[in-house]
């Protein structure tokens, strides 16, 4: 685990991430990415993102992330990070974990059941995660 960080605190970190993607898309169907921090308090925060720049075309709003994620890393904001994604082609989410000397993406594939007779409700079941090793863009 990176210095400062203990394996509960990763797991925390990502639970958040992935229990806001399962409320999102149960929810809404879909989500734009989600942006978490670890502080260096201990606490998780969900990081709400206005972007008002100009976004070079080759620029993702994962670059964006990267790039706003970056300098809090440097001065010691932030201990951890992740980001949750939809892909929705494949009914799958992703939490992108990062933080000093450690670097992954879980896959998370899900299914959805719709029921309700008046007022149709999403109801995700999740698959077998599965975690690659990624490249450490922020810290």
């Amino acid at each position: 685990m990176p210095p400062g960080i203990d394996q509960a605190q990763l797991d925390a970190l990502f639970t958040a991430a992935l229990e806001a993607g399962i409320a999102r898309i149960e929810k809404d169907g879909t989500f734009f990415p989600l942006l978490f921090e670890l502080r260096a308090n201990g606490a998780i925060q969900n990081v709400a993102v206005l972007e008002t720049g100009a976004i070079d075309g080759a620029q993702t709003v994962l670059d964006r992330f990267a790039e706003l994620l970056k300098p809090r890393a440097r001065e010691g904001t932030i201990r951890a990070a992740a980001i949750v994604l939809h892909h929705a082609n494949r009914d799958m989410m992703e939490v992108r974990l990062r933080a000093t000397d450690y670097a992954g993406d879980v896959q998370v594939p899900f299914a959805i059941a719709r029921g309700g007779l008046l007022k149709r409700k999403r109801r995700l079941t999740l698959g077998e995660f599965t975690l690659s090793a990624a490249e450490n863009e922020i810290f």
